[in-house]
């Protein structure tokens, strides 16, 4: 690559900071810029990231030396913040989720096509050593015919939600942690398996307190045929785990991409196998630098953030009508 990509990191809360993490972790981007509207948490970015600041989003856009953004900013903002920089000509990574609805996720699309700039959609889980193991074991059938897969993401994060939280809003947060974790499983399934065709959910709330739902279980049913479970909570212990089973085996991501077992079919209990553990953050930063450079295209783009958008919004639906929903009523 020519040059060091120069980017501006827009919200600046804790995945504001993992970003920054993730460019300084490489060399082929930096962070020139920043915004977010309470000056102190600004301040504070601006000190030990980057020394300059923009008092507002659009002086941020009015600055030719800032190529792209890193969005990080409440879900509900995504759609309208791509549209305004890809007007202004800057390339985007947009955090997870792309949107809230499958029509904001089209504006996006749109606004990006129409400038000519890159769209990338933070979903690093697919990533993982450990996922690109399962899908070489299962595109390359070393666990016979796939019949279902099993994914779980939890963390008690939502026990510590203060009441104005923006992440504590059910309109920012429709199913619970489904947008702010199930959506990476959403992706990593759509990855491993394919299309989704319908979902069955059931989404409650259990405590006193956030006033979102705490645990969010969806059955679904792809398009291949086999069938999956991805159950999410945000008031229980931190969890992150992939299993995939066939008729030759099974085979597990466990521990967030930190370790891996496989199971033959005639063997009672699983094995432990070594893996790889990288930065998947800094991974994908890195692909989004590449992209502006011209010289890779995001894995993730726009349509990939969507198809999850539309599994989303399926869910939400089902949760509402007590009965399976088809995805293809919604993308």
């Amino acid at each position: 690559m020519s040059e060091t990509v120069r980017l501006a990191s827009v919200g600046l809360g804790w995945w504001g900071e993992i970003l920054a993490d993730g460019v300084e972790a490489g060399d082929e981007a930096e962070i020139v810029s920043c915004f977010t509207r309470t000056a102190k948490t600004r301040d504070a970015f601006a000190t030990a990231r980057c020394s300059r600041q923009a008092a507002t989003f659009e002086d941020l856009l009015a600055d030719d030396s800032i190529e792209g953004l890193l969005l990080a900013t409440p879900h509900a903002s995504h759609a309208d913040l791509i549209e305004a920089a890809a007007a202004a000509g800057k390339h985007v990574f947009v955090e997870k989720p792309f949107t809230l609805n499958v029509a904001d996720g089209k504006r996006a699309i749109t606004a990006a096509e129409k400038a000519g700039v890159v769209l990338q959609v933070g979903h690093n889980k697919r990533r993982q050593v450990a996922n690109r193991r399962l899908k070489a074991l299962i595109d390359g059938g070393e666990l016979g015919t796939v019949v279902m897969v099993e994914t779980t993401q939890t963390a008690p994060k939502a026990l510590n939600f203060g009441k104005e939280y923006w992440r504590a809003s059910r309109d920012e947060s429709p199913l619970g942690s489904m947008t702010s974790l199930g959506v990476h499983m959403i992706d990593t399934l759509s990855y491993l398996m394919g299309p989704v065709a319908r979902v069955f959910t059931f989404s409650n709330t259990i405590l006193d307190k956030p006033a979102i739902d705490h645990v969010t279980t969806i059955v679904l049913e792809f398009e291949s045929g086999q069938l999956g479970y991805l159950g999410t909570s945000l008031v229980a212990p931190p969890s992150v785990s992939i299993t995939v089973r066939g008729t030759g085996g099974s085979a597990w991501n466990d521990e967030d991409g930190n370790k891996f077992y496989r199971q033959a079919l005639t063997e009672k209990t699983r094995d432990s196998e070594p893996i790889e553990v990288i930065d998947t953050v800094a991974d994908e930063i890195s692909e989004f630098a590449r992209s502006i450079r011209g010289d890779a295209t995001p894995e993730t783009g726009g349509a990939e953030g969507l198809e999850v958008i539309a599994v989303l919004a399926t869910a939400i639906a089902s949760s509402e009508s007590g009965r399976a929903e088809s995805v293809s009523d919604f993308r």
